[in-house]
């Protein structure tokens, strides 16, 4: 007699690891964010003048991260 076979646990759906990448992107820009906001701090520029330092780093970087993901995506399916 035979054991019955457990079936191989299905790989995550795209939509899935879409949002643990998405995740990671927008945790990475905010440590940009929050490093430029330190490091304008630090020069003497007012809490204003680093927020909104900090605030134009994490949209550029939310940028160049979607724009690579966009990228990579586009250069695997164009094999």
């Amino acid at each position: 007699m035979t054991s019955p076979t457990t079936p191989s646990p299905a790989p995550a759906s795209p939509s899935h690891t879409w949002v643990l990448w998405l995740l990671v992107m927008v945790l990475f820009s905010v440590v940009v964010a929050l490093v430029v906001i330190m490091l304008k701090q630090q020069s003497g520029s007012g809490l204003a003048d680093a927020v909104l330092s900090g605030g134009g780093a994490f949209g550029t970087t939310m940028i160049i991260c979607l724009g690579a993901v966009a990228s990579i995506r586009e250069l695997r399916r164009s094999r």
